[in-house]
């Protein structure tokens, strides 16, 4: 009795100590994967993206890099615990199982591990398959979270031309092919987990009928080499492969899981791992404050393999000047301009500030020497003064305000109710597109760089914003060289120098006065924006259009 109660003590020790690794197990799991690995995994990625190139973005659409930085890093930090730890587990016990059914029996041993090969050979099948069906689900997902990115984005545009029922009908129907694709890796999954445990059951067969034809061979010749009793023989062997065959089950099934986690880290590392085509060179020619002078040098330029967006473009721009750049839309006006900031490198030829190529000075240097007002105005849901600020953090209230000031901005910000402090909508949905633009144009300032970009940043402004900002900013161009993208001949007459482009190429260079005595395009916008003032002048004069 004492050794039974002494037996019964050990085995509720050991069942509590079990418990307790059990839960220090899976309290350090979770804490490594879900506090660290996800965070860190997911911080990393970011990193990267935040110094990819534009041809990265390019190439990806919105909705495939969200589901990357989000289901994606949480399927490869899994990895760990539902592949990685399953496998050490797996290994550790089958290696204590084969060396005690090797010390039974090295001939049975040999035959229980016969179905073994077979059984990988389905697996790595059923891998290739199902890792096919993942790469068509994870395309299919990204299309899905891309249309309800699109949808929730440009949802203005969905009701005001009421294709709500239209919209809903896209969305499941890319709910449906995921749903599908899904239905169909499940079907995989579960059809290999009863083919590979029927597998297993094989090899109890095969345990069973020799090991009974080793016992009978024991029993007619007990010193027979080869035999093998039937208590303290086969009957422990018998256990053991049971156990044994379970973990080579196990096994195949953490092999069927790990391609979804396997898929999803090589998209998250396709990121990380991915080269940085527009970087700062090894010894990179620092440019605190740069005079503003650009030279373009026979520059081509392709988005793609192939694609001449830009060819053989040249001129020079002293520092101070103001250029103008005007074409019809495609020209390649916004491409030029992002050359200089170095959001994409030249295929031919250079481009130069102070003389020096681009892609050998510092790249944050170059691009804080660069002021930018794009095409289409991207503000932050935060306050009114710290998007202002977002390129100069550091900057005082009486700088924030004087750039807004600079750009006309100023008097509609102190009307808000909270003036500076304002906190604004997502992409500035509570301001109008000229109080956006205008916004931009301030941020621009701030940095007081020596060059400034400007992209058709008048096109959502009305005139008489138009000509204040105009106004407001001619103090802020002298001594700074200015970029501008316009096709409004009362800008243009103000620049030193513009630059005509049609299909990539420079086709005219002059001021106003020399290109509008020169047949060609600009004369012809010219032209037609006189005859719309003097159409609208002889609207207003009515007894004129009588006569």
């Amino acid at each position: 009795m004492s050794l039974v109660i002494l037996i019964a003590v050990g085995i509720l020790l050991l069942a509590v100590t079990r418990s307790l690794l059990n839960y220090l197990s899976l309290v350090s799991t979770s804490d490594l994967i879900q506090r660290r690995l996800v965070v860190e995994l997911r911080q990393l990625a970011y990193e990267k993206l935040q110094r990819l190139s534009f041809h990265f973005f390019d190439a990806n659409e919105s909705g495939s890099i969200i589901n990357r930085l989000t289901r994606d890093v949480v399927q490869t930090s899994n990895f760990l615990s539902n592949v990685l730890l399953g496998l050490i587990n797996v290994f550790i016990t089958m290696t204590v199982y084969l060396i005690y059914m090797l010390n039974i029996h090295v001939t049975l041993t040999l035959a229980v591990m016969a179905i073994f090969p077979v059984l990988m050979v389905v697996t790595v099948v059923f891998m290739r398959l199902v890792r096919r069906d993942l790469r068509i689900f994870h395309k299919l997902n990204d299309t899905m979270i891309l249309t309800l990115s699109e949808n929730v984005q440009g949802i203005h545009v969905v009701k005001g031309f009421a294709r709500q029922q239209q919209q809903i009908n896209k969305f499941a129907r890319n709910n449906k092919a995921v749903k599908d694709r899904q239905r169909r890796i499940f079907f995989w999954m579960n059809l290999f987990n009863p083919i590979s445990g029927f597998m297993t059951q094989v090899s109890m067969i095969i345990v069973l009928a020799f090991g009974g034809y080793l016992v009978v061979l024991h029993d007619t010749d007990p010193a027979h080499s080869m035999g093998i009793t039937l208590g303290a023989g086969l009957f422990v062997f018998v256990g053991l492969a049971s156990q044994f065959a379970s973990q080579i089950q196990d096994l195949a099934a953490i092999g069927g899981r790990a391609q979804e986690h396997l898929e999803s880290a090589d998209r998250v590392f396709e990121i990380i791992d991915m080269p940085l085509d527009i970087n700062s060179p090894s010894q990179a020619v620092p440019l605190h404050k740069s005079r503003g002078a650009i030279t373009f040098e026979a520059v081509s330029f392709g988005y793609k393999t192939g694609e001449c967006v830009l060819h053989d473009i040249n001129f020079d721009v002293e520092p101070g000047q103001f250029l103008v750049l005007v074409g019809a839309t495609g020209c390649g006006k916004s491409t030029l301009l992002s050359l200089i900031p170095r959001f994409y490198d030249p295929n031919l030829g250079k481009v130069a500030v102070d003389g020096i190529d681009v892609r050998c000075l510092d790249l944050d240097h170059l691009r804080r020497n660069v002021g930018l007002v794009f095409q289409e105005s991207f503000l932050f849901s935060n306050t009114i003064a710290s998007n202002i600020a977002f390129g100069y953090p550091q900057a005082t209230q009486h700088q924030i305000e004087q750039a807004a000031k600079t750009a006309c901005a100023h008097d509609f910000i102190v009307e808000l109710p909270h003036g500076y402090d304002t906190i604004i909508g997502e992409r500035g949905v509570d301001l109008s597109g000229g109080q956006r633009q205008r916004l931009a144009i301030a941020r621009a300032m701030l940095l007081e760089p020596a060059i400034l970009i400007l992209d058709d940043p008048t096109a959502a402004i009305d005139p008489d914003t138009e000509q204040e900002i105009l106004t407001a900013m001619n103090n802020a161009m002298k001594g700074r060289t200015t970029l501008l993208v316009s096709h409004r001949v009362s800008t243009c007459r103000r620049a030193d120098c513009i630059l005509v482009l049609d299909k990539g190429k420079i086709v005219q260079q002059g001021t106003h006065d020399q290109l509008i005595d020169a047949k060609g395009y600009y004369r012809s916008v010219a032209l037609l924006q006189q005859a719309d003032k003097e159409t609208k002048r002889l609207l207003d004069q009515p007894d004129r259009l009588m006569t």
